[in-house]
């Protein structure tokens, strides 16, 4: 019972933490709409610094990005593994940017990032800096905050 509210209580953090007012970061409505595609090449740049760190180049993972005209994945690494990822995702208003190396992960909606995105016929590249993201620390069992910036290109 008390391990249920403690992940209940860690859940409801996260959730809070995540939800942050627009009024703060980038407005998701200046998301160009991706057209439907695949992505072939590309890379992310990942730094992230606080209760965790990440400082390296990411290749796009082909196999996990692609547009659908309504909502598009950009997955570079895998993620949940052992080596650092990101995913970036645009459309239906779930804009935001999840990094991780294995079990430490933060996420960010767009809202809480100043950055920009650039759409044309044959890529999506762009750059997010998202500061002050809660993030969770199974090992510790502790929260702590992180500063997140990505650049990354992917071309379809």
């Amino acid at each position: 019972m008390r391990r249920t509210v403690l992940l209940s209580s860690v859940a409801v953090g996260l959730f809070l933490t995540l939800r942050a007012s627009p009024a703060c970061g980038q407005d998701p409505k200046s998301i160009p709409t991706i057209s439907t595609r695949y992505f072939v090449s590309g890379s992310a740049r990942v730094t992230v610094t606080g209760s965790f760190q990440i400082d390296e180049d990411v290749a796009i993972n082909a196999k996990a990005s692609f547009g659908d005209g309504e909502k598009t994945w950009l997955q570079f690494g895998i993620s949940g593994s052992p080596a650092p990822n990101v995913l970036v995702t645009y459309g239906l208003g779930e804009d935001g940017i999840i990094v991780g190396r294995g079990k430490l992960i933060a996420t960010a909606p767009v809202e809480q990032c100043k950055g920009k995105v650039e759409v044309t016929a044959t890529s999506v590249s762009g750059e997010h800096t998202c500061v002050g993201i809660g993030s969770y620390d199974p090992a510790s069992g502790r929260m702590g905050k992180v500063d997140i910036k990505v650049r990354f290109s992917a071309k379809s």
